[in-house]
C-alpha cells in the first residue's frame, strides 16, 4: 500500500463553508464543528471491493500486529463488553468491573485513497441515562490494546470476539485522536501522518 495524500484534521474540525453544523468560533474566525473524536482506519484492499462495504479488518497475511508490538510502546490491554442502544453505549471493563456510559454520534465519514476517517461527537454520560430495556441494538465483546503515542493520540488494536469456543476474532487497527481546543494541530497532523506511513510500509 502507498499513501500520497496527507491527513489534515482541520478539514474535519473546522467549517469554512458557513453551514449549520457548528458550535462556536476559533481564533481565526473559522466555525468549529461539533466533533471531538477522529478515528482513522486503513482499508483492507486485499479482500476486494463489495457494494456498500468498507473492510477495515487486518489481513492475516502480514505480521503487522507483531511489528506494532515491537515498534510502539503498549500502554494497556483491556477486555470489554458493550451494550448499544441507539447512540448510547454501556461498557463494562471485564477485568475490574468498571462501568460507564457514553454517546457517540457520527458527524462525518471520509475516504482518502485507502484511508477511512470517521469523525464523531463522543461524550461520557451518567450511568442512569442508559435505559433499562431488552431492546438492545448490539452486544459486543472485545479486547483493546492501546499504544499511547501522545496525550491526544493513540494507536488502537481492537479484537472483536465472534466465537469464544473456537477463539475466533476480527482484528482492526485504527488511530484515535481526541480533540481539545488550543492544541497544535500541525503537530497532530505530523504525528498522525507519520503513523499512517509507518503502518502502510509494513502492510505491503
Amino acid at each position: 500500500m502507498s499513501f500520497n495524500t496527507l491527513i489534515d484534521v482541520n478539514k474535519y474540525l473546522y467549517n469554512t463553508n458557513n453551514t449549520d453544523d457548528t458550535i462556536g468560533f476559533n481564533n481565526n474566525n473559522d466555525k468549529m464543528r461539533d466533533i471531538n473524536l477522529i478515528e482513522i482506519y486503513i482499508i483492507n484492499t486485499n479482500k476486494g471491493k463489495h457494494d456498500n462495504i468498507i473492510d477495515v479488518s487486518l489481513s492475516s497475511r502480514n505480521n503487522l500486529e507483531s511489528f506494532i508490538d515491537n515498534y510502539y510502546k503498549k500502554s494497556r490491554v483491556e477486555k470489554y463488553k458493550s451494550y448499544t442502544h441507539k447512540e448510547r453505549v454501556y461498557t463494562y471493563e471485564l477485568s475490574n468491573d468498571n462501568q460507564y456510559v457514553s454517546s457517540k454520534i457520527k458527524k462525518n465519514i471520509d475516504i482518502i485513497e485507502n484511508i477511512l476517517v470517521i469523525c464523531s461527537k463522543n461524550d461520557k454520560q451518567p450511568n442512569y441515562t442508559f435505559p433499562c430495556t431488552n431492546d438492545i441494538d448490539n452486544i459486543t465483546e472485545y479486547i483493546l490494546k492501546e499504544y499511547k503515542i501522545s496525550n491526544r493520540i493513540s494507536l488502537i488494536m481492537r479484537s472483536d470476539i465472534i466465537d469464544n469456543v473456537n477463539n475466533k476474532e476480527i482484528k482492526t487497527l485504527y488511530i484515535e485522536y481526541r480533540h481539545s481546543n488550543n492544541v497544535d494541530t500541525d503537530k497532530i497532523n505530523d504525528t498522525i501522518n507519520k503513523i499512517i506511513k509507518k503502518i502502510l510500509s509494513q502492510s505491503k
